[in-house]
Parts: structure tokens; C-alpha cells; sequence
């Protein structure tokens, strides 16, 4: 039979004066958990309460409960049993030793029938902010404690994990218990109509300024110079103020450079968990990539891309990755790269997920989306981008096979096939193949190479290094050689190389590769997005991801910039939105651990500028009807299918 006493009080009350922080934890069950200093939404119960339940507490000064709030007049065993399962099935930070102790808040007298052996603390709702949960009180003062678990960062996707000192606070501090991130309880955010991602969790890549942390921008130098950030990015609290739940900032390379694991020299890198985990992440966006391929306690992250940083981890991670119109999300507070090529976007594991957390971060002051088109006015033109034809095996695989020639990978290129032929039957349109140099020969601009990669090759390097060299690395290098008597921060090598010949450029040069981009640019939205029909979306669809190993033990043998045509030129130089769509896995072998591995292929789909909540809908929709396939967290994206891995 069940312990009951009545609370006889149970009040919000001032703040207590503040005291030195400490860290508190609490093992409950199996679980190991960090308790919040402040005390929960302000909540004071009863002592008197606690102190015959005292002997079922995990620690001599602290209880663990459940909060339960109670609108019926009576509480029986089956009411428990059911609250028991969903709490167990909808959260992942509560468990059942939490059940050791209940406090049961109701609005009137309650009639108690549970048999089994739990401790139940009656208490009459003075005020309905006190969520449903997990919660810790201490005994001795009745202050109550909320408590979040805490999830080792197995992958070394983070920089660290945060804590908010106050749960209703737009500041943040770190959490001081490395390797780890504290998860707070999706029950505390629950039927919160004003915040529609209550409860949700996410991560921000450290070149995004959030209140109360530094933004380290991968370089440990960088992050000791600068004080921690008085406010988040306007994206970040626009996040925060919908009821998102922040845990923690993921690693980022160098000042979002492109760097290969063996050239990171401050932080360890991220390992990629699909495969036999040893696959490079890419980057720049590693870590937000990795978290959330690899935790399934984390809903969405925030990243950018400039030049692929998105789209490229996105691919290899097997998740969806979006890089938004550009101008879509505000990059206020955010480290940049270059102001023309920039973009801030999201990584999930779900079309869902990716498209309610766009939509609370749109900026609506820099770019009107076009409105989505009602269902049965909703007409669309798939572009199908093809290899020249005759083009030798071995080529680099921008694009699909020529049709009737065979590939290189058949494997992979029947899965693409399969989603294109369900994309077709679902939009009700025939792709249109064609060859985007053919294409460019014969349309392009008067005074232009007839060679792509002539013609757009130097654009994304000359872009990419002359602007943040001189407003921003040079800058840091000065303020960080006037407080450290002259001496210079360190520079990973490979980005110190890219650094010095953006220095190199000349402001004629960089004044010639915006024109070009410019040029492209409209080239772009001209001959692949323009259509006289404007109840007609188009679609361009190229291969992301072939699934081929690329382990992380492997240096990078590529030049250090690209000099040809990139096909992620095509969304950050028309300012288009792109997403990464993963639609597959393909069996591999491993030659580190000598066994099979599954990896992923996935496809990139564009639409027009402006265009980002018809393409959203529109993968939602897909993924509603079985089309797409959510990809789970972990070595598989879908392991139910590939029982023997």
C-alpha cells in the first residue's frame, strides 16, 4: 500500500539571494542526472511533507519524484499504470525509479486507490505552470528541482554541453561535465499552445553567437580572446521563444573552412556514426551533422552552409539537410564566411522536423517566401541532369548516368531511380533529362567560356577568402597579438594556407568574381528556374551521396581550392533553396574493421528562389505517404530493415 501525506502548503515564492553555483547530481534508476540549481518555475512544498517519505530518497538530501497533475477525483492503479506509459513512451529522461515518490497535484480532495509500493504526496494546485515530470525536491527546505539527464557525446559532436541557470532565461551557461550534454524532460514543455516546439531539442554549430557562451569558431583561440556573447542570434532566440530546447553547441572545423579529420589540430573531430563509424563527416558542419545522425534524443541542429557545409555532411550523415533561399533566416550574430554566399540552415532526421523549425526561424524582414499553392492547383517540372554522353566510367559523378549508358555504381543508382520513379507518379510529371554543359554551350551569356568550369571555377574561392580575411581573420589575429605580447593565435595549416591567398586577391579580382557570380547567378534563374506558369513548381534533382567509403583516417590528396565547376553553385549562387534528401543505404566493405557496412546515398532537390515552404510541404508530403523514409540515429538508417547489422 502506498505512503500518503497531505502538503500542507505549496507556494511560489521570491528568488533566494544567489549563491556560488555548484554541480549536483543524482543517479536515479540507471541513469545519471544533473539537478538545476534554481528552483523549479519558483516552487516551494511543504518540509513537513517529505520527511516521512525521507527514507525512499536516493540521497540523504534529496528526493526523487514524480510531478503529476490530477483533474479527477479520484487516482487508482490504473491511472498510474497509464501515466507510467506515457511517460515512458513519450520521454526519455524519465523512468520508473522516479515512481518511488508521487507528488500528485489537485485542484479539490482526491480519492487515492494504488496498491503498489510508492510513496504519494497530496498537494492542492496554487498555480498551473508546474509541469508534469521527473523532479527532485530537498527534504529539509521543500524546494523543488528540475532535472535533466545527462547523454554522453559518444561521437565527440560537441563542443559542450549547456544549462540554462533559469529555465525561464534567454541566457545560457556551459555545462562544466565534459564528454556529456544535459537533456531536460520533454513532459516540462508539453500543451504549451504559445510555443509550438516545446519540448524539442536542438544544437547550434560554434560559429553561432548564443547568450552566456563564447562562439569558438572551431579555433580554441578564438574562443579564450572573446568574452561570451550578451544575446543570441535573432534565429537562435527566435528558436528559444517558440519553445525549442537548446542543449549545447556542436564542433565545428576552423572558421567553417573545408578540413579532412587529419587536419584538425585543436579539437578532436566528430566521427561519423553510420558505417563502421570511421567515415569522414565532411565539413564544416561536422558535428551538427553527427549529432544528429547519431542521437536520437536530439530533434534538429542548426548549421550553415556557404559552399555545401549543410548539404556535403548532410549527405555523408544519411540525414536531410536545407540550405534556405539565401536570406531566408537572418545571419545576425553569426560568424561570416561571405555575406554573398552565406546561408543559415538545419539538419533532421525527419521532413517534419525540418519544416517546423524553418518556419520559426524565417526572417520575414529579408525575403518574402512565395506562398504555397493549394494541393490541386500544385503543377511541377522535374529537371533531370545527365552525364555527357559517352562519358568513361570513372568520371566524376555530378550527375545521372546518360540514359541507356550504364554506371558506375548500379547499386546505388537503382535506388535513385526508384525514388525519382515515385517522385514522378506522386507529382504527376516526366522528368526532363538534360546536360547542364550542353545546356550552358548553348545559352550561355555573350563573352563567356564555353567551359563551365572556366567560366564559374574561380568564383566560390575568390568569394570565399577575401571578404573574411580582411574583416574578420585579420582583425582576430591583431586583437589577439595586442593582449598576448605580439605572439599570434594558432591557425590550423591548411586553413592559415587558404587564409594568406585570400590576402593574395586583389580587390579587381574579387570585384571580377562577384560580376561572375552575378552573371551565373541569373544565367540560373533564366534558363533551369524560369517558368510563364506561375502555379508550375521546378525541380532540379542531382545525386548528393554515392555511398563510396571515405574513411577519416585518409588524407585529403584534392588541391587546396577547387578551380572547376561546383555543383553546389547552383543553390548559393542563385539563391535558391537546396536539400539534401537521404534515400538509402547501400553494403559496403570496410577495410578498417574487415566486415560489411552500410553507408548512405542520398540526392539533393532545388527549387526556385523564394520557393522554400512549397519544397518543404512537398518532402513532407512525401514523407507522409511512405515515399521518404525518416532515417533512424545510429550505425543504420534504417535498422529494422537490416536485422543482420
Amino acid at each position: 500500500m502506498p505512503l500518503i501525506t497531505q502538503c500542507c502548503r505549496e507556494t511560489i515564492e521570491a528568488p533566494k539571494a544567489t549563491e556560488p553555483r555548484s554541480t549536483t547530481l543524482i543517479a536515479v534508476g540507471s541513469n545519471d542526472y544533473y539537478v538545476h540549481q534554481s528552483p523549479f518555475h519558483r516552487f516551494f512544498f511543504s518540509p513537513s511533507a517529505f520527511q516521512e517519505v525521507a527514507p525512499k530518497s536516493f540521497t540523504e538530501h534529496l528526493i526523487a519524484c514524480t510531478i503529476v497533475n490530477w483533474a479527477q477525483d479520484k487516482f487508482t492503479e490504473e491511472d498510474l499504470n497509464t501515466i507510467a506509459s506515457s511517460f515512458a513512451s513519450h520521454d526519455d529522461v524519465w523512468n520508473q525509479a522516479f515512481l518511488a515518490v508521487i507528488v500528485l497535484r489537485a485542484s479539490g480532495s482526491v480519492s487515492v486507490n494504488v496498491t503498489r509500493d510508492v510513496a504519494l504526496v497530496l498537494t492542492e494546485i496554487s498555480n498551473n505552470s508546474l509541469q508534469n515530470g521527473p523532479c527532485v525536491i530537498e527534504p529539509l527546505s521543500g524546494d523543488a528541482h528540475a532535472v535533466s539527464r545527462l547523454l554522453d557525446d559518444r561521437y565527440s559532436a560537441f563542443v559542450g554541453g549547456s544549462v540554462r541557470p533559469e529555465l525561464t532565461d534567454r541566457s545560457f551557461e556551459w555545462l562544466n561535465i565534459k564528454k556529456r550534454v544535459a537533456v531536460p524532460s520533454r513532459l516540462y514543455n508539453e500543451a504549451i499552445p504559445t510555443r509550438p516546439l516545446a519540448g524539442l531539442r536542438f544544437a547550434v554549430k560554434d560559429i553561432i553567437d548564443v547568450a552566456g557562451l563564447e562562439t569558438g569558431c572551431g579555433n580554441s583561440d578564438y574562443r579564450r580572446l572573446y568574452p561570451r556573447k550578451r544575446s543570441s542570434a535573432p534565429c537562435i532566440q527566435q528558436l528559444v521563444d517558440a519553445g525549442a530546447i537548446f542543449v549545447g553547441k556542436t564542433k565545428t572545423t576552423q572558421f567553417s573552412e573545408g578540413q579532412v579529420p587529419l587536419q584538425w589540430f585543436d579539437y578532436l573531430p566528430p566521427f561519423n556514426p553510420r558505417g563502421d563509424s570511421y567515415q569522414k563527416p565532411s565539413s564544416s558542419c561536422a558535428g551538427s551533422a553527427v549529432a544528429t545522425a547519431a542521437y536520437p534524443w536530439i530533434d534538429f541542429t542548426v548549421g550553415t552552409d556557404t559552399g555545401g557545409s549543410i548539404r556535403h555532411p548532410a549527405g555523408v550523415c544519411g540525414v536531410y539537410g536545407l540550405r534556405p533561399s539565401t536570406g531566408a533566416i537572418s545571419s545576425a550574430g553569426i560568424y561570416p564566411v561571405s555575406s554573398i554566399l552565406d546561408a543559415v540552415g538545419l539538419m533532421a532526421r525527419s521532413t517534419l522536423m525540418l519544416e517546423a523549425a524553418f518556419i520559426h526561424m524565417v526572417d520575414s524582414s529579408t525575403l518574402v517566401l512565395r506562398p504555397t499553392l493549394p494541393q490541386k492547383k500544385k503543377r511541377y517540372k522535374l529537371l533531370y541532369p545527365v552525364r555527357a554522353k559517352g562519358l568513361k566510367l570513372g568520371e566524376p559523378e555530378r550527375w545521372f548516368p546518360f540514359p541507356s549508358e550504364p554506371g558506375e555504381f548500379p547499386d546505388v543508382e537503382s535506388q535513385f531511380e526508384d525514388s525519382i520513379r515515385q517522385l514522378e507518379a506522386y507529382t504527376h510529371c516526366t522528368r526532363h533529362a538534360f546536360n547542364l554543359d550542353d545546356l550552358w554551350r548553348e545559352t550561355r551569356p555573350n563573352g563567356q567560356s564555353d567551359n563551365l568550369d572556366v567560366a564559374t571555377g574561380h568564383i566560390y574561392t575568390v568569394l570565399s577568402t577575401y571578404t573574411c580575411v580582411r574583416e574578420t581573420i585579420d582583425p582576430f589575429i591583431a586583437d589577439f597579438q595586442a593582449s598576448n605580447h605580439g605572439r599570434s593565435p594558432f591557425i590550423d595549416p591548411v586553413v592559415k594556407a587558404r587564409q594568406a591567398h585570400g590576402r593574395r586577391i586583389s580587390t579587381a579580382e574579387y570585384e571580377a568574381a562577384v560580376q561572375s557570380a552575378e552573371m551565373f547567378s541569373k544565367w540560373i534563374n533564366e534558363s533551369l528556374f524560369a517558368t510563364s506558369d506561375e502555379d508550375e513548381l521546378t525541380l532540379l534533382i542531382f545525386p548528393q551521396n554515392w555511398g563510396r567509403p571515405d574513411y577519416r583516417v585518409d588524407a585529403d590528396e584534392r588541391d587546396l581550392f577547387f578551380s572547376t565547376f561546383s555543383i553546389y553553385s547552383l543553390s548559393y549562387l542563385s539563391g535558391c533553396p537546396d536539400c539534401t534528401v537521404p534515400v538509402g543505404e547501400v553494403e559496403r566493405h570496410s577495410k578498417l574493421t574487415e566486415a560489411k557496412m552500410l553507408l548512405p546515398i542520398s540526392l539533393s532537390i532545388l527549387s526556385p528562389p523564394g520557393t522554400d515552404l512549397a519544397l518543404l510541404r512537398l518532402l513532407s508530403d512525401l514523407e507522409k505517404v511512405g515515399i521518404l523514409k525518416p532515417p533512424a540515429a545510429g550505425s543504420s538508417m534504417y535498422p529494422t530493415q537490416r536485422e543482420a547489422y
